[in-house]
């Protein structure tokens, strides 16, 4: 069956440690657009965060930010589908980080808010381009709806460690997934990339089968495993790769092009 709708993460995938798109990748995606196959975005990033990046491959349409907690047309701004943490859902997660002393953000509309400024808090607006605010204790500041919440590590090897705690101590109140080496996300347990997917499939009148997905990391497993084609990023981990349907190269080695070339153009890949 023809690819027709392709949804593809963004750091790792698209963008790389220098915070750029290889040409290569930035080609196939215009150009299949062009061809007429659907692509879109699906990060973890924040919205004001991703639409640069949107804007350089020249996509419009829908985006999946938040890890799936949002579906945002990318020109209006229009919000397509929203699921956010509770407030209760907030405390629970900071009654067990708080203690610990973990950095942790929390996001309402479009905006990073966090107890006090630390390296952790800079390393995450380097990345993401986007300041955050300090408010004091998160515990005593929470009161509204969050669309997700993230734990900054600047150890990256102690982050699977931090990982399984917290979704020990969360168990079905919320969902802890993992993008990049230092972050640690927690969304509404409900929230997966898969499941934002189906609907923006949906909304184009693509059948699950016609759908190619590209992610490099734990929180892009679902939406691997749920597409008709799931394509894992060469370095990705061990066991995001055994459910991929195909491997391709890493971020660096434009490995969105080899796979777009392959799938969508049905050529194989010219690595420059």
């Amino acid at each position: 069956m023809p690819i027709r709708l392709v949804a593809i993460d963004l750091d790792g995938t698209l963008v790389n440690d220098s915070l750029v798109i290889h040409p290569r990748d930035v080609a196939a995606v215009k150009a299949a657009t062009a061809a007429g196959v659907h692509v879109i975005i699906a990060t973890g990033r924040m919205f004001r965060s991703s639409v640069p990046y949107a804007k350089t491959l020249g996509l419009t349409g829908p985006m999946i930010n938040y890890q799936g907690a949002v579906v945002r047309e990318i020109d209006s701004g229009d919000v397509l589908y929203k699921c956010e943490l509770t407030v209760e859902m907030q405390r629970r997660v900071l009654a067990f980080t708080e203690p610990r002393d973990w950095h942790v953000k929390a996001y309402i509309n479009e905006q990073v808010d966090t107890e006090r400024a630390r390296p952790e808090a800079d390393l995450y607006a380097r990345i993401s381009g986007v300041p955050y605010e300090t408010v004091g204790q998160l515990s005593s500041w929470v009161s509204h709806d969050s669309t997700k919440m993230v734990l900054v590590d600047l150890d990256q090897d102690g982050v699977p460690e931090r990982m399984a705690e917290l979704s020990a101590s969360m168990g079905s109140i919320a969902r802890v997934t993992r993008s990049l080496a230092w972050f640690v996300e927690v969304i509404n347990p409900q929230v997966s990339k898969a499941r934002a997917l189906a609907m923006v499939a949906n909304r184009f009148g693509v059948s699950q089968a016609d759908v190619c997905a590209i992610g490099d990391n734990k929180n892009d497993e679902e939406m691997i495993a749920w597409a008709g084609l799931g394509v894992a990023m060469g370095d990705a981990p061990p066991e995001v790769r055994a459910i991929a349907g195909h491997v391709t190269g890493t971020v660096n080695e434009a490995g969105v092009a080899d796979a777009l070339e392959r799938f969508v153009f049905g050529r194989q890949a010219t690595r420059a």
